[in-house]
């Protein structure tokens, strides 16, 4: 494999998802795929809330956070397409994650919790 900047790119997209979900990018514990990568791809192709694929140390967190990390998740998912050529530049995730970034004052300003104890979805 030759290392390019679309290779560096997957990598990035690869340490958000460990980051966002708290796992390892191969680990045992994977059920349903030994990587990191096709594990999101299946719970995101599932019928499971995306907040599904979060540490779920971030439940109680304020929901314009849980929102920022969704939309991270978005441009993790962004960065390790499986063709190279769809993979943004590096310059353009850090313009994504900067338009995600928010103040502090406005988090917890949302109507709707994104984070709910589902019981009802088990």
């Amino acid at each position: 494999m030759n290392i390019t900047e679309k290779s560096d790119v997957y990598s990035y997209g690869v340490v958000l998802l460990e980051i966002l979900s708290g796992r390892s990018a191969v680990e045992n514990r994977l059920r349903e795929g030994s990587h990191i990568v096709e594990w999101v791809k299946k719970k995101m192709g599932s019928f499971e809330p995306a907040v599904t694929i979060l540490d779920t140390k971030l439940q109680g967190l304020p929901d314009q956070m849980v929102q920022e990390m969704l939309q991270t998740l978005g441009i993790a998912m962004f960065c390790v397409n499986s063709s190279p050529a769809e993979r943004p530049t590096m310059k353009e995730v850090v313009a994504l994650l900067m338009e995600v970034k928010c103040s502090p004052e406005e988090w917890g300003k949302t109507s709707q919790p994104l984070m709910k104890q589902s019981s009802t979805h088990s």
